[in-house]
């Protein structure tokens, strides 16, 4: 490497200052000081060449051109905060006047050189503690800038809507997500505007009018009733939860999230809780909440006159056995739909389980009882086809318990499988209705095993 090149690198050299390593970043930023503020540079330098030049007129010595020479590259290392150079611009400036103190005739000047000595050396020291600080400075401001980097990056990126009002409620930062989330682009974002105009910007284009400003409205009763997460939903079938979480200096961070997706699942949940997962019919758990809502109100002529029919499937073990569980599967699949088909206004169908079923009927008569338990029991009579190819055949025998008042639920319940027993000894492809005196007779017998438990 050439000697000149090696001359500068040493000169222009930006060393690591205390514990704080100089990167890339604050080298090019401190040799781009050299070329900053041109005017003043180019002032100090003719200022100070005047100087010099007159110094070298009148005294006729070599060294007043050797101090222009570090006076002007103390003007430069001054912009450039490089402490090398810095350092040999004082050297370049103070050493020819002790040089030429030493060299005068009288030893009277001497006395200039001990001064020289500890200037020179107090301003290598301020020279260090100043670039010390400046390093630190400028390494505290790049890691400001990467982490500001940083945290705009996770806030352009999170799934989330973010936004943060201040304590008179205006938004002063947002995130684009917010604006996806409402369908907008990041350009409709508004700050410095109270977080219900907020909303109506980035929701009135593609939401309209009268749905944004519904939205702003209950947003402004959101915000003045401090509840806790507010749901809107879009008309589009998506749904947002906006929540806030305050900050102790009174602005608050507002978070919002799309939870259609959720919300799906919940009500998915909710509906497979009280619903058979083979045939999509009620459960068991379901026809027992509608059967006590039912007994509760049994006030009611129209509920006073309603009953319940158990039905089981003749013949449908057979299936299972020799076709295999997928074909009995199939054959409960077409019977739910059967049975939903023959049922009209006021009747509904559960699964208990297995080949079991109940109806539940309102404002029923004995007479409308057995004509559904006919229609039924027919319907379910015809053949089924089967993927596989080929067809089944299964019977359907019926037990009806018309409701009695006082009855209660287990009451119920045991009168219609016991008529549905009774169906199935009868020869099975049949229906029985339950007596009302059996009612009171599983009624007495439950009080009797409950005295029992209590003894």
């Amino acid at each position: 490497m050439p000697a000149d090149t090696l001359f500068l690198k040493s000169v222009l050299a930006t060393p690591t200052a205390a514990d704080h390593r100089v990167t890339t970043g604050v080298r090019i930023s401190l040799l781009a000081s050299l070329f900053e503020d041109r005017r003043s540079l180019l002032m100090s330098g003719l200022a100070t060449a005047f100087v010099a030049l007159i110094a070298f007129v009148r005294l006729h010595q070599a060294w007043a051109l050797i101090w222009l020479t570090g006076i002007l590259g103390g003007i430069a290392s001054k912009n450039a905060a490089i402490p090398r150079l810095a350092t040999s611009q004082i050297c370049l400036g103070a050493l020819p006047i002790g040089i030429g103190a030493l060299l005068a005739p009288s030893r009277d000047y001497w006395v200039l050189v001990p001064p020289l000595f500890i200037y020179i050396t107090a301003m290598a020291s301020i020279v260090r503690r100043h670039y010390s600080s400046l390093i630190a400075l400028m390494t505290a401001e790049e890691n400001h800038a990467q982490l500001a980097a940083r945290f705009d990056a996770a806030l352009t990126h999170m799934p989330h809507g973010l936004c943060t009002i201040d304590e008179s409620g205006k938004v002063i930062i947002a995130n684009g997500r917010t604006a996806e989330l409402f369908g907008a682009k990041a350009d409709v974002l508004r700050l410095n505007v109270p977080f219900p105009d907020f909303l109506w910007h980035v929701g009135a284009k593609k939401l309209g009018e009268p749905l944004a400003r519904q939205l702003v409205d209950v947003s402004r009763a959101w915000l003045s009733d401090m509840r806790g997460p507010l749901e809107l939903d879009l008309g589009n079938g998506r749904k947002l939860e906006i929540s806030r979480n305050a900050v102790p200096d009174g602005s608050a961070v507002i978070i919002i999230e799309d939870v259609t997706e959720r919300r799906r699942a919940e009500a998915e949940i909710l509906h497979w809780a009280s619903h058979d997962p083979l045939t999509g019919l009620s459960n068991r758990r379901h026809l027992r909440e509608q059967l006590e809502h039912m007994l509760l109100r049994q006030t009611s002529e129209a509920y006073r006159a309603s009953a319940v029919m158990y039905l089981d499937l003749d013949g449908f073990k057979c299936i299972n056995d020799n076709l295999g569980h997928h074909a009995g599967d199939e054959v409960l699949k077409a019977v739910a739909h059967r049975l939903e088909k023959g049922l009209r206004h006021g009747e509904t169908v559960a699964r208990l389980g297995g080949d079991e079923f109940a109806i539940v009927i309102e404002r029923a008569t004995p007479a409308a009882c057995a004509a559904l338990a006919r229609r039924l029991i027919e319907q379910l009579s015809r053949p089924y086809p089967l993927s596989s190819g080929g067809t089944v055949i299964i019977g359907a025998s019926v037990g009806i318990a018309l409701i009695v008042d006082g009855e209660t639920l287990e009451s119920l319940l045991k009168r219609a499988d016991t008529a549905l027993y009774e169906a199935k000894a009868a020869g099975k492809g049949t229906f029985r209705f339950a007596t009302a005196s059996s009612a009171k007779e599983h009624d007495e017998s439950d009080r009797g095993a409950s005295l029992r438990m209590h003894e």
